[in-house]
Protein backbone atom coordinates (compact mmCIF):
# COMPACT_ATOMS: atom_id res chain seq x y z
CA UNK A 1 0.00 0.00 0.00
CA UNK A 2 1.69 3.63 -1.21
CA UNK A 3 -0.32 6.32 0.88
CA UNK A 4 -0.15 9.41 -1.17
CA UNK A 5 -1.74 13.09 -0.42
CA UNK A 6 -2.89 15.24 -3.41
CA UNK A 7 -5.20 18.47 -4.31
CA UNK A 8 -7.69 18.95 -6.96
CA UNK A 9 -7.04 22.39 -8.15
CA UNK A 10 -9.29 24.11 -10.90
CA UNK A 11 -8.88 26.75 -13.64
CA UNK A 12 -11.77 29.26 -14.01
CA UNK A 13 -13.23 27.10 -16.17
CA UNK A 14 -13.86 23.92 -13.96
CA UNK A 15 -10.75 22.16 -15.55
CA UNK A 16 -8.65 20.41 -12.84
CA UNK A 17 -4.86 20.26 -12.77
CA UNK A 18 -3.11 17.45 -13.83
CA UNK A 19 0.69 16.20 -13.53
CA UNK A 20 2.53 13.73 -15.66
CA UNK A 21 5.65 12.31 -14.12
CA UNK A 22 8.87 12.32 -16.50
CA UNK A 23 8.66 8.17 -16.58
CA UNK A 24 4.92 7.91 -16.79
CA UNK A 25 2.19 8.08 -19.89
CA UNK A 26 -0.41 8.78 -17.34
CA UNK A 27 -1.77 11.91 -15.75
CA UNK A 28 -2.57 12.28 -12.15
CA UNK A 29 -3.25 15.01 -9.41
CA UNK A 30 -0.23 16.76 -8.20
CA UNK A 31 0.75 15.51 -4.51
CA UNK A 32 3.03 12.76 -3.26
CA UNK A 33 4.03 10.49 -0.74
CA UNK A 34 3.91 12.05 3.00
CA UNK A 35 7.78 12.08 4.96
CA UNK A 36 7.67 10.28 8.13
CA UNK A 37 5.88 11.78 10.56
CA UNK A 38 4.25 14.78 7.88
CA UNK A 39 0.80 15.51 8.10
CA UNK A 40 -1.05 14.44 4.57
CA UNK A 41 -2.71 18.26 4.63
CA UNK A 42 1.78 19.05 4.94
CA UNK A 43 2.85 16.94 2.66
CA UNK A 44 0.06 17.93 0.17
CA UNK A 45 1.11 21.06 0.04
CA UNK A 46 4.31 20.44 -0.31
CA UNK A 47 4.18 18.35 -3.10
CA UNK A 48 2.38 20.80 -5.15
CA UNK A 49 4.78 23.43 -4.60
CA UNK A 50 7.85 20.76 -5.75
CA UNK A 51 5.69 19.91 -8.28
CA UNK A 52 4.43 22.70 -10.33
CA UNK A 53 5.35 26.02 -8.27
CA UNK A 54 2.46 26.34 -6.52
CA UNK A 55 2.27 27.71 -2.98
CA UNK A 56 -1.14 26.84 -1.44
CA UNK A 57 -2.74 27.55 1.67
CA UNK A 58 -4.08 24.88 4.25
CA UNK A 59 -7.30 27.49 5.03
CA UNK A 60 -8.44 27.17 1.15
CA UNK A 61 -7.74 22.93 1.18
CA UNK A 62 -10.83 20.82 2.07
CA UNK A 63 -10.46 17.15 2.20
CA UNK A 64 -12.73 15.54 -0.67
CA UNK A 65 -12.03 12.36 1.07
CA UNK A 66 -9.30 9.01 0.79
CA UNK A 67 -9.87 6.37 -2.20
CA UNK A 68 -7.88 3.24 -3.08
CA UNK A 69 -6.81 2.23 -6.82
CA UNK A 70 -4.07 0.02 -8.31
CA UNK A 71 -0.90 2.34 -8.62
CA UNK A 72 -0.25 3.89 -11.80
CA UNK A 73 3.64 3.67 -11.62
CA UNK A 74 4.32 0.72 -9.27
CA UNK A 75 2.89 -2.46 -10.69
CA UNK A 76 0.84 -4.96 -8.54
CA UNK A 77 0.95 -1.98 -5.73
CA UNK A 78 -2.10 -0.04 -4.34
CA UNK A 79 -1.82 3.48 -3.96
CA UNK A 80 -4.69 5.08 -0.94
CA UNK A 81 -4.58 8.92 -1.60
CA UNK A 82 -6.41 11.44 0.58
CA UNK A 83 -7.39 13.82 -1.61
CA UNK A 84 -7.87 17.89 -0.44
CA UNK A 85 -9.93 20.71 -2.99
CA UNK A 86 -8.23 23.74 -3.40
CA UNK A 87 -11.30 26.14 -2.92
CA UNK A 88 -9.71 29.08 -4.91
CA UNK A 89 -9.32 29.05 -8.67
CA UNK A 90 -5.78 29.37 -10.42
CA UNK A 91 -4.77 30.83 -13.90
CA UNK A 92 -3.53 28.23 -17.04
CA UNK A 93 -0.25 30.19 -16.83
CA UNK A 94 0.91 30.34 -13.05
CA UNK A 95 1.45 25.96 -12.54
CA UNK A 96 4.74 24.99 -13.98
CA UNK A 97 6.23 21.49 -14.20
CA UNK A 98 9.72 21.07 -12.03
CA UNK A 99 11.35 18.41 -10.46
CA UNK A 100 10.25 14.53 -11.40
CA UNK A 101 7.32 16.31 -13.45
CA UNK A 102 7.34 16.37 -17.47
CA UNK A 103 4.29 18.09 -18.63
CA UNK A 104 1.26 19.81 -16.43
CA UNK A 105 -2.47 19.57 -18.28
CA UNK A 106 -5.81 21.06 -17.56
CA UNK A 107 -8.31 18.09 -17.73
CA UNK A 108 -12.23 18.38 -18.14
CA UNK A 109 -13.30 15.89 -15.41
CA UNK A 110 -16.29 15.35 -17.48
CA UNK A 111 -14.42 14.13 -20.31
CA UNK A 112 -10.86 13.65 -19.80
CA UNK A 113 -8.88 13.76 -22.68
CA UNK A 114 -5.51 11.80 -22.17
CA UNK A 115 -4.72 8.66 -20.23
CA UNK A 116 -5.12 8.96 -16.53
CA UNK A 117 -3.90 7.28 -13.28
CA UNK A 118 -6.32 4.78 -11.88
CA UNK A 119 -7.13 6.97 -8.35
CA UNK A 120 -7.88 9.89 -10.92
CA UNK A 121 -10.02 8.58 -13.35
CA UNK A 122 -11.99 5.41 -10.99
CA UNK A 123 -11.82 7.32 -7.81
CA UNK A 124 -11.53 11.24 -7.55
CA UNK A 125 -13.49 12.34 -11.07
CA UNK A 126 -16.60 10.66 -10.17
CA UNK A 127 -16.26 11.98 -6.73
CA UNK A 128 -16.33 15.35 -8.17
CA UNK A 129 -19.15 14.54 -10.80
Amino acid sequence: MIEVAAVVIRNPQGHVLTVRKKSSTKYQLPGGKPEAGEALVDAALREVAEEVGLTLDAESLNKLGTFDAPAANEPGEVVVGTIFTYTRTVTADEPHAAAEIGDTAWVNPAAPDRELAHLLRDRVFPTLA
